[in-house]
């Protein structure tokens, strides 16, 4: 019997099994699952998170539809997953790109210009990011709650004069700005020029 599709998590359904739980196979199949998903949205295949569907994903991925659904609870958690490996690879190429000559508030901007440039190539990973910011399953929440993990360390190497603390409160407001950015430039508000504008904006009157 085929699993039918599911965006959002139901009272009904078991809980996803915990990676660290899994043996290297299915720790293999897990991550050719969210491979797939980010394959699929940075080649621009489908118009809106919503036009992904799991059996396409299970299809591409080689793993059985009902095994998808043991790894993860929903598409919205599969999409989170896959939005915070994505999220990671582009810190990680974030930090390796040293900042040396400017202040705070040029760096910072620096720093979000590169995220920005980023998500205008792969506009579908805004879409997906506001997705799962808003979504009801608590396991893609999860994973979004991780986001700030993965971030932070970026935009901090920006702010590494200043103390910890004051530098968590700033990255705070940064990060509910750029929120609100991207829900804007998603709902075509807002477009890349402004919103680059306001990113910058806020990080001068935070820092300059």
């Amino acid at each position: 019997m085929s699993v039918p599709e599911q965006d959002t998590l139901s009272e009904a359904s078991a809980a996803p099994q915990s990676p660290d739980s899994m043996t290297a196979a299915q720790l293999v199949r897990r991550q050719r699952l969210v491979t797939t998903v980010i394959e699929l949205i940075s080649a621009g295949d489908a118009l809106a998170p919503e036009d992904i569907q799991m059996k396409e994903i299970a299809d591409r991925s080689g793993v059985a539809l009902g095994t998808v659904y043991r790894y993860f609870s929903s598409k919205d958690h599969l999409l989170a997953a896959a939005l915070l490996q994505w999220a990671g690879a582009l810190e990680d190429r974030i930090k390796q790109r040293p900042m040396t000559g400017l202040g705070p508030s040029e760096r910072l901007s620096a720093v979000l210009h590169q995220a920005i440039r980023a998500y205008a190539r792969h506009p579908m990973f805004a879409r997906v990011l506001v997705l799962v910011a808003n979504s009801a399953d608590p396991y893609a929440s999860e994973c979004y709650a991780q986001m700030g993990a993965v971030v932070y360390p970026a935009l901090g190497q920006a702010l590494g004069q200043i103390d910890e603390d004051t530098r968590g409160r700033i990255l705070d407001v940064i990060g509910a700005v750029w929120y609100h950015c991207m829900v804007e430039w998603v709902n075509n508000r807002m477009t890349l020029q402004q919103l680059t504008k306001m990113l910058d904006s806020s990080c001068e009157l935070l820092l300059g």
